[in-house]
């Protein structure tokens, strides 16, 4: 099945928009964030707290609302979410506090943690094994649109309109309400699938759970990320003295090249298989943030940051088809626990990367070259024959 063929399957386009909808809240804050916060008093620790209570919350909240979707139906868990997104844009739209800043974050994380898993559990419904690589991959392209359309947004809105820029991202994401409430019809639940979920959650309590390896990967794509933004901006802007501007430009760019790999994951994943991929993409993160090291301006930078993506974004998928692969039929509860070690990488990737950066600027990039690297020995040593089991 092509992927002009996945696209039309009922209730898919509203499900990929919304899931854009996630990652254009998470990027279109990025480059104002600081200005942002800077302008209602914050401190830099401060700074860094609202940067994670996004992470937090949806690390807290995604087992709770996987579960919410599994009794109540995803769409009607969508639907709280984009509600959920609408009112913190509005919030920061006109707030004029640090601490209600604080709040209209949160807001945005436990919304992002009601739409991800339920998303993620739809789509895998309308689609079937031999079609889930591409499926995932159109979820990759998803994000990484988001990826593109948040930063660059938000960076030209930092030179002028901030408060229009929220109310517009508020309008759209009642857009996406509409098209939930309109166009998803909730898949009916398999007989057989009824007690599956707590069945998967289970397998946490076995340190050896090919599940819990998935997990453990799922958590690294994101900690890779997390990584890189807690250190690009500070080290693009301290070394080669950029704006939030161009910021927003090279966070834009790296949603692009995220965009195209995605194109084509789907079609290497089902070519190549999921468990090889998940190797060379963590081969390929790590050499990406151990180049960074050596870039001085724009042509290296760019060059670095393209190996990273190409890494990221063949892991990404990979580790979602698989994820889907084990766990059949009732899947709100799995894809929170999923959903809260993306969080969860959201949080410590950041805190590594600083904390690395603060000590040496080298540091930060060798560090999580190495973190990532040990983790892809680990995943080859150990995780890969039990998964593929």
């Amino acid at each position: 099945m092509s992927f002009k063929e996945i696209i039309s399957v009922p209730g898919m386009k509203p499900v990929l928009f919304t899931l854009f909808m996630v990652s254009f809240g998470f990027g279109v804050i990025l480059p104002m964030l600081p200005f942002y916060a800077l302008s209602l008093g914050a401190q830099p620790f401060e700074l860094g707290m609202l940067t994670a209570t996004f992470a937090l919350m949806s690390l807290l909240f995604s087992p709770i609302m996987g579960r919410l979707a599994d009794k109540f139906g995803r769409k009607k868990i969508l639907m709280l979410g984009t509600v959920g997104f609408a009112a913190a844009y509005v919030l920061f739209a006109f707030t004029d506090s640090l601490l209600l800043a604080f709040v209209a974050r949160a807001i945005e994380g436990i919304s992002a943690s009601a739409m991800f898993p339920a998303c993620i559990s739809l789509i895998s419904d309308f689609s079937d094994e031999k079609q889930r690589g591409r499926a995932m991959g159109l979820v990759g392209m998803s994000f990484s649109l988001g990826l593109i359309a948040g930063p660059a947004f938000g960076g030209l809105a930092s030179s002028f309109a901030v408060k229009d820029a929220f109310l517009l991202s508020a309008f759209f994401s009642m857009l996406n309400f509409a098209s939930i409430y309109l166009q998803v019809k909730e898949p009916k639940e398999k007989e057989e699938s009824k007690d599956l979920g707590k069945q998967e959650v289970g397998m946490l309590e076995h340190i050896a759970s090919p599940m819990l390896f998935l997990f453990l990967s799922s958590f690294m794509t994101t900690f890779m990320i997390g990584g890189l933004d807690a250190t690009l901006a500070i080290y693009t802007g301290g070394k080669m003295g950029f704006t939030a501007t161009q910021i927003g430009i090279v966070f834009t760019y790296i949603g692009v090249l995220i965009m195209v790999m995605q194109f084509v994951s789907g079609s290497i994943v089902n070519k190549y298989g999921e468990i090889r991929l998940v190797q060379v993409g963590l081969l390929l993160s790590g050499a990406g943030f151990f180049l960074l090291i050596f870039t001085h301006d724009w042509p290296t930078l760019m060059g670095a940051l393209a190996v990273f993506v190409c890494g990221n974004a063949l892991v990404f998928p990979s580790v979602n088809s698989l994820i889907t692969k084990k766990v059949q039929g009732k899947r709100g509860a799995v894809l929170g626990l999923v959903s809260s070690f993306n969080s969860l990488g959201q949080m410590v990737g950041p805190l590594v990367g600083g904390f690395l950066y603060g000590i040496n600027h080298d540091y930060a990039f060798l560090g999580m070259a190495a973190v990532i690297w040990g983790y892809c020995i680990f995943f080859t040593l150990f995780a890969a024959k039990k998964i593929g089991r």
